[in-house]
């Protein structure tokens, strides 16, 4: 009986070898293998490519969220600098994570809207109306406490689909429209921009700590923002894209470090060797040989007598 059992069991062994024994035999011959990197079809090639140095064109056109025709240069007039981001109305979760996160920082910050940076909110969606837009600025604008110049700082716009293709390619930002749940999947994506429309720095995470927030500011605003204080602070720090923030720069610090010490010891010993030049006695007697009974010299230039 059990030679039955194991000639069945050699006999289903050579119909059916592993799969795993395949794969492998496949792989030593060259075969091609496709890693599973996780991502479902639909959200592959979702992603921001950092076109830093890029200069968004000034003549696009824009609908705001009033129904007035403007143009991309209304924004970038080489004023103030400006937080560029691509979202739409109707998104089912991420722009509110996004943007719901963002006034939080605002509400936090110390610089103002319309005063020291303004904010671009571009409709990837091409069928939304300006009233959708309205509503969308409404629910965020009206929790910004913090920030009376939200309502003027914060335009919120749609577009044409020939336009926010141009204006997402300059930007990097790569989204794609899920035709089967009807919505589009897209990265979350802050964009820094000088006043000029020179693309400065990105913010590639959903939250947006204030201190963050303010450094890429005061960066793209290329001096026109915060105060020396604050430019002081940006030179200190470095933009690391590894973890996509600021963070101190170790070099910058310790030569400022050096030059503090250089500093400190210079204000201690200059009013000393200042008082020593100006006066010649002081100088003098701190010169003069301490004398002592026994070892002191002849007044009349003799040498002294052996018997003394």
């Amino acid at each position: 009986m059990w030679l039955a059992a194991v000639a069945a069991l050699t006999l289903f062994a050579a119909l059916f070898p592993r799969t795993e024994s395949l794969a492998q035999d496949a792989v030593r011959l060259g075969a091609k293998v496709d890693l599973n990197d996780n991502l479902p079809p639909e959200a592959r090639g979702i992603t921001v490519v950092q076109n830093l140095g890029d200069v968004i064109p000034t003549n696009l056109p824009l609908t705001d969220s009033e129904g007035n025709a403007i143009k991309t240069g209304y924004i970038f007039n080489g004023n103030l600098p400006t937080i560029v981001t691509l979202n739409y109305s109707d998104c089912p979760m991420l722009c509110s994570v996004q943007l719901n996160k963002l006034t939080e920082s605002l509400n936090q910050l110390d610089l103002q809207l319309n005063k020291d940076f303004k904010i671009l909110t571009v409709s990837i969606d091409p069928n939304e109306t300006s009233r959708r837009a309205a509503e969308t600025k409404e629910k965020y604008v009206s929790v910004l406490s913090n920030q009376p110049g939200a309502e003027q700082g914060w335009t919120f716009a749609t577009a044409k689909q020939p336009i926010i293709t141009k204006l997402a390619e300059t930007l990097g930002f790569q989204y794609r429209y899920d035709a089967a749940n009807k919505q589009y999947n897209h990265p979350a994506m802050l964009a820094f921009v000088s006043p000029t429309g020179v693309i400065t720095r990105y913010s590639l995470s959903i939250d947006f700590p204030p201190e963050q927030l303010k450094l890429a500011l005061v960066e793209a605003g290329e001096g026109t923002v915060g105060n020396a204080v604050d430019q002081f602070i940006l030179w200190c720090y470095s933009y690391d894209p590894d973890s996509n923030s600021y963070t101190p720069h170790a070099w910058r610090i310790m030569r400022l470090c050096g030059l503090g010490f250089i500093g400190v010891l210079l204000t201690a010993l200059v009013p000393y060797w200042v008082g020593r030049k100006g006066n010649p006695a002081a100088r003098l007697e701190a010169d003069s040989v301490p004398t002592f009974p026994g070892n002191e010299s002849p007044s009349d230039g003799q040498a002294p007598s052996q018997n003394e």
